[in-house]
């Protein structure tokens, strides 16, 4: 095993579950189990892409990592320390090196405050710079991120939809962290924009060493900008393992059936493509299925797949990093999809 330095971030058996509450005294009469034993790790200066379906969990696992929601159960290792046995007092201080991109840069963002009150508050806050210092501060972060200073005095709904993603950026990296929760950070932009704020995002990895889990639903926007992936449904994680691995030879009929459905430039490989098409809607979080949890769905699913749990474990062709959660994994094959050449950039 790689030494523990190697990685950031190491979530391990992470639970979120929240109660469903009935009648008129709001008894408790179940749970959801939004993110059901979730285990991962993000290496120092790389980006983990975490995908799967709207409702699997994903936003909830970022929220959960940086104490935003309180976890059921499970640990996070930030460093060495476990992040859910820090006291409140001291977690004020670990916020600086652990901050999040929100999804919706309208809603994120204080109307009522301008620009440069948004960038510049956390500023304040810990006590880092005020006055003089702080506008100066502010100022080159906006550059940074795109903006010109003088858009410290303008107020969020001044803004065009991927300047606003530019000022949560700035708002981010305004305590120097080192790891960033990018919670589909580019889901609510035109295409011409996600590609920009994609670069920008890139470009400050590479100057700050910067640690990303990057949640999306887009695959391939993950495909072009991490570097490890894990794939969620249910609020497990079914597959997990580099880029190149999951993209190139994935093992769980989940995952394949993803990546069959991602657009694809050339119209040859398209014909070609094996068509997946997944049968019913997610089950409920509040009573999932037995056995794998994908089952209802699975085009190759058999009766052991209905009784017992898949563990998370490497399978025959796949190297040891390579993780699926699935019984038929070993008779899967890559060349099914016919994806063509990646489109990853170098």
């Amino acid at each position: 095993m790689a030494d523990n330095g190697q990685y950031i971030i190491e979530v391990d058996g992470l639970k979120t579950h929240f109660p469903v509450r009935k009648g008129v005294f709001s008894r408790i009469s179940g749970w959801v189990k939004a993110v059901d034993g979730v285990g991962f790790k993000v290496r120092r200066g790389k980006t983990l892409g975490l995908v799967g379906e709207s409702g699997c969990g994903k936003t909830t696992v970022g929220r959960t990592i940086l104490r935003l929601i309180p976890a059921t159960d499970g640990r996070v290792i930030y460093d060495g320390m476990d992040l859910f046995s820090v006291p409140s007092s001291r977690m004020r201080a670990m916020r600086r090196q652990l901050q999040i991109i929100f999804q919706d840069p309208i809603g994120s963002l204080n109307p009522r405050m301008t620009v440069g009150t948004i960038v510049g508050e956390a500023l304040s806050v810990h006590g880092i710079a005020r006055g003089r210092q702080r506008e100066q501060r502010v100022a080159r972060l906006l550059e940074r991120v795109g903006l010109s200073p003088a858009h410290m005095k303008r107020y969020p709904h001044e803004f065009s939809g991927g300047q606003r993603q530019r000022i949560g950026i700035a708002r981010a990296l305004a305590l120097e962290p080192k790891f960033i929760v990018c919670d589909e950070p580019v889901s609510a932009l035109d295409v011409s924009i996600q590609s920009q704020i994609l670069n920008l995002l890139a470009d400050l990895r590479a100057e700050m060493g910067l640690s990303y889990l990057f949640i999306a639903h887009n695959l391939a926007v993950v495909e072009h900008f991490c570097d490890d992936v894990a794939v969620m449904y249910l609020g497990k994680i079914v597959e997990i393992g580099s880029g190149d691995e999951v993209y190139g030879n994935p093992k769980h009929p989940y995952t394949q059936a993803l990546l069959a459905a991602v657009p694809t430039p050339d119209p040859e490989a398209s014909r070609k493509r094996k068509r997946i098409v997944l049968k019913g809607e997610v089950p409920s979080p509040v009573n999932p299925p037995s056995g794998c949890a994908f089952h209802p769905r699975c085009p190759i699913a058999v009766d052991k797949c209905k009784a017992i749990t898949p563990r998370l474990e490497t399978h025959e062709g796949a190297p040891p990093e390579h993780l699926s959660a699935c019984h038929r994994a070993d008779e899967l094959r890559p060349d099914t999809l016919a994806r063509g050449p990646s489109q990853k950039a170098g």
